[in-house]
């Protein structure tokens, strides 16, 4: 379609993409049951982004005009179609009718997710283990708060403004040396500050997928990643793992279909299960992403909460075709409040993603990117590192030791070198969905292995999160939970062997 785009009009260019669009079907030019041209392609042929073609194809659904179908297209509507959708407001009598939502499937896809519907309440006195929040006991609140308004004293006024999208300089400047150190070498302009990693993970998401396409995850994986690529009309590719991590030969079969446009990993102290991977797994994860030429978005999350070990160097410092984008957060070491994480990347991905970012919420606080800056260069993050890797080792020592006293017979757990997080596996005959009802009477609250599989099967799994409980919680709560699966074990047997008996397998 040769769009007339005039690029200095005060009219958007979105908005000038429906009228043409509109006057073509309005004129019958465009004919119903045409197919219009797909995002990527008209966005290529007019130099604009996609989210601006997005955004005018969204328009014209939403006025009747067209309608669109995952992994179809966007299709014209005939105009009696149109035009009754455009009356669907008024009663028979012209009256204007109450108004019902109608949501979109992009948002009940990620709403349907059985991480929603968990319920995790529990008496007062319960020991919290499922929510992966730092201790709020922990943050260095009087420091902060002095390097915020001495970053403020500094910057003046301009703290005050939209400042630039990809983020203040100086705190890039910080995060270009503190990745340094990891072996991760970039410059200012390949690094985007984002509103958290969760920001980072919905743009570089949006650089890479369509709506249809297909991202390769770790099964299990993070309930929110599912949510977000089910959100932005995206297929699910679980790709199983193994204590080692990913299974990399069954990556490759997934790699190899064709059809996957990303590919989203956590290989350092994985959520849920805690596995941080080894390099030769690294080195071998990236030939097979090169080879099929898929994108990887590593999630580096804990990164700064390693207890022992010096740890493998991330993916992108052993990036050898350019495809890593890698995303990092303050969230898990200082507090989730402060929302800044970074995202890096290839010099030509960053651009795009700080283009992508600019459109979804124009720039991230500049004042707490200040704020953080100085925190960072007069060491105190690193100052509060050493307490919270401190008390993280404690908390997991605590953990190891309830683990291996409590569980019932058959248990495995896994023992991360770092992070917050332990994952169970108890006795196959136990839903650890079902026993949660169980644990939170008696007074411990876990995550149900459940919500982290994109199957959302039954599992007999759960996860563990130390970043709220001190030893002495851990110790009575892993305590509470091997008492309560023990209790389970004969009923979950009973109801294993029933379905057995009469053919029923899960």
């Amino acid at each position: 379609m040769l769009i007339p785009i005039e690029r200095g009009a005060r009219e958007p260019v979105a908005k000038q993409i429906v009228q043409y669009l509109r006057r073509a079907i309005d004129a019958g030019r465009l004919r119903p049951g045409t197919k219009l041209e797909p995002i990527r392609v008209l966005a290529r042929e007019l130099g604009v982004n996609r989210e601006t073609v997005a955004a005018a194809y969204h328009e014209l659904e939403i006025l009747g005009l067209t309608e669109s179908a995952v992994g179809r297209g966007t299709f014209v509507l005939a105009r009696a179609e149109a035009a009754a959708s455009r009356q669907a407001g008024a009663d028979e009598r012209g009256r204007p009718r109450a108004f019902e939502p109608v949501f979109s499937r992009r948002s009940l896809a990620a709403t349907s997710l059985a991480a929603v519907r968990v319920d995790y309440s529990a008496p007062a006195d319960a020991v919290h283990l499922e929510r992966l929040i730092p201790d709020a006991s922990l943050v260095p609140d009087e420091e902060f708060r002095k390097a915020l308004n001495r970053a403020l004293r500094k910057g003046g006024p301009a703290l005050y403004d939209y400042g630039d999208p990809r983020g203040v300089e100086r705190l890039r400047r910080a995060l270009v040396e503190r990745l340094a150190g990891s072996g991760i070498e970039c410059a200012v302009e390949d690094v985007l500050i984002t509103a958290g990693s969760t920001q980072g993970f919905a743009v570089a998401v949006q650089l890479f997928c369509d709506p249809g396409d297909a991202v390769a995850v770790e099964s299990p994986t993070y309930p929110w990643a599912l949510g977000a690529l089910r959100s932005f009309g995206l297929r699910v590719v679980p790709v199983p793992m193994d204590e080692h991590g990913l299974d990399l030969d069954r990556l490759d079969a997934v790699l190899g279909r064709g059809d996957v446009r990303l590919l989203y990993t956590m290989p350092s102290f994985q959520n849920p299960t805690g596995i941080s991977t080894t390099v030769a797994h690294r080195r071998q994860l990236l030939d097979i992403a090169a080879t099929h030429g898929v994108p990887i978005l590593e999630d580096d999350f804990e990164k700064d909460l390693r207890v022992r070990g010096r740890g493998a160097p991330p993916l992108r410092a052993l990036d050898h075709y350019g495809g890593v984008v890698y995303l990092g957060t303050f969230s898990k070491a200082l507090f989730p409040a402060v929302r800044v994480g970074w995202l890096v990347a290839p010099r030509r991905v960053a651009d795009a993603a700080a283009t992508v970012k600019r459109l979804i919420d124009i720039t991230t606080s500049p004042l707490l990117q200040a704020g953080l800056a100085q925190f960072l260069s007069e060491g105190s993050y690193e100052r509060h590192l050493r307490n919270a890797v401190r008390v993280v080792e404690e908390r997991l020592a605590a953990a190891e030791k309830a683990l291996t006293a409590h569980l019932p017979p058959g248990s495995r757990f896994t023992m991360p070198e770092g992070g917050y997080l332990v994952w169970i596996t108890l006795p196959e005959a136990i839903d650890s969905a079902t026993l949660l009802a169980d644990a939170r009477r008696a007074g411990v609250v876990y995550a149900p292995g459940q919500i982290f599989f994109p199957d959302e099967q039954p599992s007999s799994a759960c996860r563990l999160s130390l970043a709220h409980a001190t030893p002495n919680e851990i110790e009575r709560g892993i305590r509470i939970l091997g008492q309560v699966a023990r209790a389970a074990l004969p009923r979950g047997r009973a109801r294993r062997d029933a379905r057995a008996s009469a053919g029923i397998h899960l």
